[in-house]
C-alpha cells in the first residue's frame, strides 16, 4: 500500500482536463520558444511571410481548434465561444478556413467505423512500449499518424506535393499544422501506448493476433479519480500557464543539441524519444482488471509516490525540446 497512492489520496494530483495535447498553454509555449529562437533568421522571416505577421505561438493551437468543426452539420464550426484560446480564429474567414481543412481531411484516410476522423488521427500514434523505435506497421501506427503527418508537412514546406492521404491547401497551412504536430509528438502519450489484457497484464500487441480492445489509446482509458492519465499529461504545471515560464524555457531550449541525422528523419527520432519517455512515465504503475463500458474496456490505475515531480520534470523538458526542435526543423528547411 505504501508504494502507491490509494484512489482517495491520488485526488491530490487531479488537474484540469483539456482536449488539447499539452493544453493550449503548452502548445503556445512551444510556439513562443520557437519564435524566440528563430528571431533574426531566414526561417524566422519566412514564418512571418507565410503567417502574414502572425506568430507560431498564436497559430500553435489552430489544429486543435479545427476539431470544433462538425462533419455531421455540413462541416460547420460549432465550438464558438467554448475555448477562449480559439477566439482569434472564430471570425467568418477563420471558421471557413477550419471548415475547409476538415472537409478535405475528414475521410480521405478511409477511417474504420471505430476510428476518428482522419485529421484527428494526424495528432498521434500508439506504439507499444515493448518497442524501442517507431516503425510503420506496428499496431497503432498508420500512413496518416503523427509521424507521417509531420513528414508530409515538411515535404510541403520543401516545395514538394503533399503525399497521400493528406490534403493540405498550401505552405501556410502546412506550417500551422507542423507547429502543432511537433508539440503533440513531444507529449509522450501521443506516441507511446501501453496495451493490457482483461486482467490488467501488459501485453505486446505485435505478438500473435492483435486485439484492438487491448489498446489503452495513449492512456485515455486508464482511469483515476480526476479523469484519465492522458488528460493529466496533456496539462502543464500552473507556473507554466499563460507563458509565465517562457523565458526559462527559451534559455533551456538554446542548449538543446541539434540532431545530426537528415532532418527528414527527425520526426521518427522524436517519436523514438517519446516512446522511451512513455516507458519511464509508466514505471511503477499498477493496473486493475478491465471494466467493460459502452465504448469498450477501461482500467483503473494506481501511480507511484512522487509522480507529480516526475510529471513536472518531464513536461518541462518536453516543452523546451519541442520549441527547440521546431525552430531547428524550420531552420533546416530554410537555412540562412
Amino acid at each position: 500500500m505504501k508504494k502507491y497512492f490509494l484512489a482517495l489520496l491520488f485526488s491530490a494530483l487531479c488537474l484540469p482536463q483539456f482536449s488539447f495535447a499539452f493544453g493550449p498553454d503548452g502548445h503556445q509555449s512551444i510556439g513562443a520558444v520557437a519564435d524566440a529562437l528563430l528571431a533574426g533568421t531566414k526561417a524566422g522571416e519566412k514564418v512571418k511571410t507565410l503567417l502574414g505577421g502572425a506568430t507560431l505561438e498564436k497559430m500553435s493551437i489552430w489544429a486543435d481548434c479545427a476539431k470544433g468543426v462538425s462533419p455531421d452539420k455540413d462541416f460547420a464550426y460549432t465550438s464558438a465561444g467554448r475555448y477562449p484560446e480559439c477566439a482569434p480564429f472564430e471570425t467568418p474567414e477563420g471558421m471557413a478556413a477550419m471548415s475547409d481543412f476538415v472537409r478535405r481531411n475528414n475521410s480521405n484516410c478511409h477511417p474504420g467505423a471505430d476510428e476518428e476522423n482522419c485529421h484527428k488521427q494526424y495528432h498521434y500514434t500508439d506504439v507499444s512500449l515493448q518497442h524501442d523505435h517507431y516503425k510503420t506497421g506496428y499496431a497503432g501506427t498508420s500512413d496518416h499518424d503523427i509521424v507521417h503527418a509531420m513528414q508530409a508537412m515538411v515535404q510541403i514546406l520543401e516545395g514538394k506535393p503533399a503525399p497521400a492521404p493528406f490534403q493540405i491547401k498550401d505552405e501556410k497551412e502546412a506550417l500551422i499544422l507542423l507547429t502543432h504536430y511537433v508539440g503533440d509528438v513531444h507529449q509522450p502519450l501521443h506516441v507511446g501506448s501501453i496495451y493490457l489484457d482483461a486482467s490488467g497484464k501488459v501485453i505486446n500487441p505485435d505478438e500473435g493476433k492483435f486485439d484492438k480492445t487491448t489498446n489503452t489509446v495513449g492512456g485515455n482509458v486508464l482511469m483515476c479519480p480526476c479523469g484519465n492519465l492522458h488528460s493529466m499529461w496533456d496539462d502543464v504545471p500552473q507556473n507554466f500557464k499563460r507563458g509565465r515560464a517562457n523565458d526559462s524555457l527559451i534559455k533551456k531550449a538554446r542548449t538543446v543539441a541539434r540532431d545530426t541525422s537528415p532532418f527528414e528523419q527527425w520526426p521518427v527520432d522524436w517519436a523514438d524519444d517519446s516512446i522511451k519517455a512513455a516507458r519511464v512515465l509508466y514505471q511503477g504503475t499498477a493496473f486493475s482488471k478491465a471494466s467493460m463500458g459502452a465504448k469498450g474496456p477501461s482500467w483503473s490505475i494506481a501511480l507511484p509516490l512522487e509522480y507529480e515531480k516526475l510529471m513536472y520534470t518531464m513536461k518541462e523538458d518536453a516543452l523546451a525540446n519541442g520549441g527547440a526542435h521546431l525552430a531547428q526543423l524550420l531552420q533546416a528547411i530554410w537555412p540562412d
